[in-house]
């Protein structure tokens, strides 16, 4: 099947979630939405099979809105889905660089066609099982909403286990339903010395975490 501008993103077979490292569909459908976030005009190829496949969901803008980016930082998106987090983050750090990873093949794949539709130029894709495709390396902040639905396990690892991908100083960022801010907030304050709500809005908590020394 054609999409975007001759875009092929493939026919495939049974629905799976949208963290499966190989989501598959009974059709596919691809979609083009233009938006704007923190005064940047971008434009996303959407598809069903990736998370929030119809519009930039709440949470993802709320952190995209808030979240501290400094211009020469490194940036992991955790999770990056389409590609969202990743690319507002690159266009505030133009001196720094992003890495954007997710389990989701498709995700991927959009999240590298995203990448060239805005023009970005300091950001690259990865397929990762967490953490997997970034060992070694450290960041300045690593940004994500998390995958809910992958279960509360996997969200604990991607919480704690930013800390050995972070450079000293560095900062976690996430966002997370106010139904399971408990859940969450009993992770963070454990694992980090500082923890502060960075913004909130209708469902959604953004949060920045920090480990000291």
């Amino acid at each position: 099947m054609k999409g975007i501008k001759g875009l092929s993103l493939g026919v495939f077979g049974a629905l799976m979630h949208y963290y499966d490292r190989e989501p598959v569909f009974k059709e596919m459908r691809v979609r083009r939405i233009n938006t704007m976030i923190r005064g940047f005009p971008l434009t996303f190829v959407l598809a069903p099979g990736v998370f929030s496949s119809e519009n930039v969901d709440a949470g993802t803008r709320l952190l995209a809105e808030n979240m501290v980016i400094m211009n020469d930082w490194d940036v992991l998106d955790m999770g990056c889905g389409y590609g969202v987090l990743g690319i507002v983050a690159a266009k505030l750090a133009p001196r720094g660089r992003v890495v954007m990873v997710d389990t989701n093949k498709l995700a991927i794949k959009l999240a590298a066609i995203n990448i060239r539709i805005n023009k970005v130029s300091n950001a690259e894709v990865r397929l990762s099982d967490l953490y997997s495709a970034v060992q070694g390396e450290r960041f300045n902040t690593i940004v994500s909403n998390p995958p809910i639905t992958a279960g509360l396990e996997v969200n604990r690892r991607l919480i704690i286990e930013a800390k050995d991908h972070l450079k000293p100083g560095g900062l976690l960022q996430i966002v997370v339903p106010k139904k399971l801010r408990s859940r969450f907030e009993e992770i963070l304050y454990g694992n980090y010395d500082i923890v502060e709500r960075l913004a909130k809005s209708g469902n959604y908590i953004a949060y920045v975490a920090k480990v000291m020394g």
